[in-house]
């Protein structure tokens, strides 16, 4: 098993939009494919600090991350998600 874990703040502005979003095209965005085990939100309780958000995303391979990634549906996804956020940085983790 490994673990993608994505690091981010929204953009300044965009916080309704990027609301309109995770209730939307980004709502379960991960959990409906196969091979992902579970899927964690946190926000900063710090407010402003950096990174405001992180996703953790637990998948069967990495093979099953590659097919994600190019999905169409998630490409699309994808480009949207990143019109409302920056400073975006992301991991591959494994448990030691």
């Amino acid at each position: 098993m490994i673990t993608f874990e994505y690091r981010f703040d929204i953009l300044p502005g965009k916080a309704d939009a990027y609301g309109k979003y995770v209730m939307g095209q980004g709502k379960n965005i991960w959990s409906k494919y196969r091979g992902v085990k579970a899927v964690r939100k946190y926000k900063s309780m710090l407010g402003g600090s950096s990174p405001q958000r992180v996703v953790q995303v637990d998948l069967d391979s990495l093979a099953t991350l590659e097919k994600i990634l190019t999905d169409p549906g998630f490409k699309r996804a994808k480009e949207k998600f990143h019109g409302l956020v920056t400073n975006v940085s992301d991991s591959l983790l494994v448990s030691v």
